[in-house]
Order: C-alpha cells, then structure tokens, then sequence
C-alpha cells in the first residue's frame, strides 16, 4: 500500500509538472512564449525614403530600442490594400526589404493599420457603401470585413508578426471641434457598441492565428474619470465610450496609453488599465518632460513598456526633431526598462 501510495504521488507530481510546463509554453494570444518589447519607436511609413527609413533604425538601435511599431498607409503598394497607393509610395520588394533590415538589426517589426477611424488614410473615400460616416468605417456591412481580413492575411503572410496594431484612436465626433471637422450634415459618430463589435471581429481574426492584438487607448479614457489629467487626449466621454467600453474589451488585447504633453507625474489611467487586467504600454511624442516622467510611472506601474511617437515630423523631413525624440525617448526607456 505504502508504494502504490508513493508511486501515486510521483505521478501526480508528473502530471503537475507537465500540466505547468504547458501553461508556461503558451500566452494570451495562444502562441509560444512571447514576450512583448519594452522599448519601441513609431513612424508612418508615407513620403519617406527607404533610405532614410534605414537612418532611422539606425538610430532607433543605437538609442536601445528593440520594436519599431511602422504605421501603414498609402505609402506603400500592397496587393490588397484599399487605398490609392502615392507616386512615391514604396513597392512590396521595397518595404519587405526594409522589414527585414530591422529585423537583422534587432528590431521586431509591428505593424499598424488605421482600421475603423481615420478612414481617409485607409479606404480614402473608395468605398462609400462601407462607410459609416465620411471618415469611420460601418462595422454591421460584412463587404467592410472582406476588405479588412484581406489585407490583414497579406501582411501576416508576408511578415509573420507576433503583434499587429488596430488604430481606433480618436473617432469622429468625440468632441465638438471633432463633429466639426470630420462630420458633415446627417453625420453621426459612431455608437460604442459598434466599436465594440469591430474591436471583437478584428481581434478573434488575430487570436486565431496567435496574433497579439495592440490598439490606442485615447477612446477608453475620459476627463470625467481622470480630471488630474491633460484632457486633451482622453476622448471617451460620449456615452458607452470611456471606462464603459473597456469593460466590454479581452483584456488581453495591449492597450497603448497615449499622452504627449501632460506636465504631471503620474498617469492613473496607465495604472487603472493595468489594475483592470490590461497590458498596457505608455505612448509619448517631443515633449521631454512628459516622455520622462511618464516613462518612469510607466515602469513603476509595472507595464510592458513606452513607445516613441515621430508622427508628421517624418513627412516634414524634420530630422533634427526625429533624431532628439528617438535619443531622449531611448535614454529614459533604456533607464526605466533595462534588458
């Protein structure tokens, strides 16, 4: 009795072991172990030279950074993208050609795409029959996924990426001078609920294929629930938006905080998010102080890590301004999330 007794321990210690061993061996996304970079940079890939893309990672790799999170748009030729690619636009031998240079310089490469909002970079006004308004795509027309889907599967077969990024930052009609600029006559924003169904669509498309989902999180917070914060990028204060529609997302999708000119030093709604179950990740731009001090709550928040934002600067040739975000960004990251 005494052996039978001890042999049922070892194989339950067995059966222990092996059942641990799995769990470890799989993350959210229900892919291997992935461990997302703490330290990344982000450009849109429009009007920019490869070769200048190049000097980019270049730089990003000196200043420490391990990603580079490149924002795709028309300025780039894809077989199945809906837009009018531009005269300058890269071909695919240009751009594959370029991911893989980061990728042999050590950078990960995620890619983003302006899905749902911001549609005058992504279908361009091609498609007016899956159109929600002028500028937001309809999430309840099934054609709108058939588009999606399709250029998402030409990248993922292309790049195999571990993490693709979703946009749906700052929907039109959040704010009044928001109606006023992207909403014409009859024009409403869209309700929450369908950003809510678009979110879920999109991300059990990439769950499936053990894609990470990443996404801005500008339309998940609100001045209501963080008044110690520059409400000039907490947009979610229509109704549904906001902390009621992060109650309705996975929380494995990676939440990407975005605050670029906050004079404080703390930024609750990083660490609120992170309390809720979400991974989150701080965004910031040019301004030193608020990269600085966000970086540093950031890492004491426990999140995954900061991204250097470059936006327009790139399309402006203002390298000078590019080249001090990606050193200061990378000198604060590289401090506040060491390998």
């Amino acid at each position: 009795m005494h052996r039978a007794y001890q042999l049922f321990v070892v194989l339950v210690a067995l059966l222990f072991a092996a059942v641990s061993s799995a769990l470890a061996a799989d993350d959210d996304t229900g892919s291997s172990v992935y461990r997302p970079p703490a330290r990344i940079w982000h450009f849109v890939l429009r009007g920019v030279t490869p070769d200048r893309a190049r000097w980019m990672v270049d730089l990003a790799r000196s200043a420490g950074f391990e990603a580079v999170q490149v924002s795709i748009t028309d300025g780039v030729k894809l077989d199945r993208a809906p837009w009018q690619a531009r005269d300058d636009a890269w071909s695919k031998p240009d751009f594959f050609a370029w991911v893989t240079y980061a990728q042999e310089n050590g950078m990960e490469v995620i890619p983003e795409l302006e899905l749902l909002t911001h549609q005058e970079k992504f279908f361009q006004g091609n498609f007016p029959e899956l159109m929600f308004n002028r500028v937001t795509y309809d999430p309840r027309n099934e054609e709108t996924y058939r588009r999606v889907l399709a250029l998402l599967e030409e990248l993922i077969d292309a790049l195999h990426p571990r993490a693709i990024h979703i946009g749906h930052d700052e929907v039109a009609g959040y704010n009044v001078n928001s109606l006023k600029r992207w909403l014409g006559p009859g024009e409403n924003m869209l309700p929450a609920e369908l950003f809510v169904q678009d979110v879920r669509r999109i991300y059990s498309y990439l769950k499936e294929r053990g894609i990470m989902t990443w996404m801005w999180g500008d339309m998940l917070i609100a001045p209501e629930e963080f008044p110690e914060m520059l409400d000039k990028h907490l947009h979610g204060s229509v109704p549904g938006y906001g902390k009621a529609l992060r109650d309705k997302l996975p929380r494995d999708i990676v939440i990407c905080d975005w605050h670029y000119f906050d004079d404080q030093a703390e930024f609750p709604s990083l660490a609120v998010m992170q309390q809720e179950g979400f991974r989150v990740i701080g965004s910031s731009w040019k301004r030193e102080k608020t990269m600085r001090n966000f970086s540093r709550y950031a890492a004491g928040q426990g999140a995954l890590g900061m991204m250097a934002t470059t936006w327009f600067h790139v399309q402006r040739r203002e390298w000078a301004v590019v080249e001090r975000i990606i050193r200061t960004s990378g000198e604060s990251f590289r401090r506040d999330f060491p390998d």
